[in-house]
C-alpha cells in the first residue's frame, strides 16, 4: 500500500515523557503529521521544550517540520500546568470584566500563547467557540465564552487574535457547536435536534464571524444534528463540512476532528473507517490521541484508500495544501523559524501571573465559578 504524498493527515498522542520508537519512525516516514501533547507527557517548561526538540528531530532532515498542538483553553482543560506555566481561569471569567472582556480574552490568549511558543508548541485548540446554551451540558459549561452568541463571538475573535500575535495557530472549537449537547461525546453520540433556523442563528454565530475574521483553523463536533444531516455526526458529514462549512460559509482554513478514539465515533464505526470518511467529509487532519492500535488502524486505512480510492487521493491533496498554508503562518517569509530557540523566561512571567490573579479573583468575587464550572478534566485519559 502506498502512503500519501508527504505527511499523512493525521496527528497523534502518546504515552509517556519521551518519543517512543513507533512514533518516530511514523514521523520519519510521514505517516503521520505532527502530535497533540497531553499532561501525561509533561512535566515543565524545561521539559516540554526538549520534548517538542525531539519530535522535530525524529523527522530528521529535509521533511516538513511535525505540528505540534495542545489544549491549552485555561481553567479545566490546560495540559502545561504549574510548577512553571501559568494557570488561567476558563474562558467565561473574561466576561467578569464586563466592557474590559475582550481585551482580557486577548491578553491572556496572547500569555497562553507566548508560553507555548517558549517551548516550542505550534497549535493550540482554543478558542471554544460554542455557546453554552444547556446548563445540563455535562462537558462544556464554563469553557464556553457565553451564554450569549454575540458575547461568545466577540471574545471568540478576541481571543484568536491574541493568540496569532505571539505566532501560535488557534484552533476555534467545536463546529458546528457543541453547546446545547445534553452527553459527553467521549462516551456517546450526542444529538442536538434543534431546528436549522436555531443552528445558524445560534450555535454557528460564533464561528461564521471568526471565519469573517480570518481565523486560520478549525475543529469538529463529533454531534448529530438532524436539522443538518440526519445520518452522519459532523466530523464524518459532508453535507455539514463541505456543503455548510466549505460552500456556504467559505472557511478556507484547516479543519481538525476531534479524537476519533471518543465514544461518539467508535461506538458506530471502526476507527480507521471514522477516520477515512472524515476526510473525504472535509477533514484535512484527524486526530488519534491514545492507542497504538487504534493509531496503528488508521494508518493502514489511510494508506489503503489512498492507493484504492481517487477521490480520496484529491481530498488528501487539497488537505496537503492547506496544512502547507497553515505552516506558512507559523513561519512567514523572513519571520520566525516554525521552531524558535525561545527563551523559557517567557514562561510564568510576573506579567501573566498578574494577569492570572486579577481573572481568578474577579472570576471567584462574581459568584460564577461554582455555578457555571464542571468537574474532572476534559478528554485527558
Amino acid at each position: 500500500m502506498r502512503r500519501p504524498d508527504g505527511p499523512g493527515p493525521l496527528i497523534v498522542g502518546f504515552e509517556g515523557k519521551a518519543v517512543p520508537a513507533r512514533l518516530a519512525k511514523w514521523l520519519r516516514e510521514g505517516a503521520v503529521n505532527g502530535v497533540i501533547l497531553f499532561s501525561r507527557n509533561l512535566e515543565g517548561p524545561r521539559q516540554a521544550r526538549d520534548l517538542c526538540r525531539q519530535v522535530r528531530a525524529a523527522v530528521g532532515k529535509g521533511g516538513p517540520s511535525p505540528l505540534i498542538a495542545v489544549d491549552q483553553e485555561g481553567g479545566r482543560v490546560q495540559r502545561l500546568t504549574e510548577p512553571g506555566f501559568t494557570r488561567f481561569p476558563p474562558a467565561r471569567s473574561y466576561s467578569t470584566l464586563r466592557a474590559h472582556a475582550e481585551r482580557a480574552a486577548e491578553a491572556v490568549a496572547g500569555a497562553i500563547a507566548g508560553e507555548l511558543r517558549a517551548v516550542g508548541v505550534d497549535i493550540n485548540f482554543a478558542p471554544v467557540l460554542d455557546v453554552d446554551s444547556n446548563p445540563d451540558n455535562p462537558v462544556i459549561g464554563d469553557r464556553a465564552l457565553s451564554t450569549d452568541p454575540e458575547l461568545a463571538a466577540r471574545l471568540g475573535v478576541s481571543f484568536f487574535r491574541g493568540t496569532l500575535s505571539r505566532g501560535v495557530i488557534p484552533v476555534g472549537k467545536h463546529f458546528p457547536g457543541h453547546g446545547a449537547t445534553d452527553a459527553d461525546s467521549h462516551e456517546t453520540l450526542p444529538v442536538v435536534r434543534s431546528a436549522r433556523k436555531t443552528l445558524l442563528s445560534r450555535d454557528l454565530l460564533p464561528f461564521r464571524r471568526a471565519i469573517r475574521a480570518g481565523i486560520p483553523a478549525l475543529m469538529t463536533a463529533h454531534v448529530l444534528y438532524p436539522a443538518l444531516d440526519r445520518a452522519f455526526p459532523a466530523t464524518l458529514s459532508r453535507r455539514i463540512l463541505g456543503d455548510l462549512l466549505r460552500k456556504q460559509l467559505r472557511f478556507r482554513g484547516v479543519l481538525f476532528s476531534d479524537a476519533l478514539e471518543m465514544g461518539a465515533v467508535t461506538s458506530r464505526y471502526g476507527i480507521g473507517e471514522a477516520a477515512v470518511r472524515a476526510v473525504s467529509a472535509g477533514c484535512d487532519v484527524v486526530l488519534v490521541c491514545r492507542g497504538e492500535r487504534n493509531q496503528e488502524e488508521t494508518v493502514e486505512a489511510i494508506a489503503r484508500a489512498w492507493t484504492d480510492d481517487r477521490g480520496f487521493r484529491k481530498s488528501v491533496a487539497a488537505s496537503t495544501r492547506r496544512v502547507s498554508r497553515l505552516r506558512g503562518v507559523l513561519s512567514p517569509p523572513g519571520g520566525r523559524p516554525a521552531s524558535p530557540r525561545a527563551s523559557l523566561r517567557q514562561v510564568g512571567t510576573r506579567k501573566n501571573r498578574e494577569l492570572s490573579r486579577l481573572l481568578f479573583d474577579q472570576w471567584e468575587s462574581s459568584g460564577r465559578a461554582s455555578r457555571d464550572g464542571r468537574s474532572g478534566s476534559i478528554g485527558e485519559d
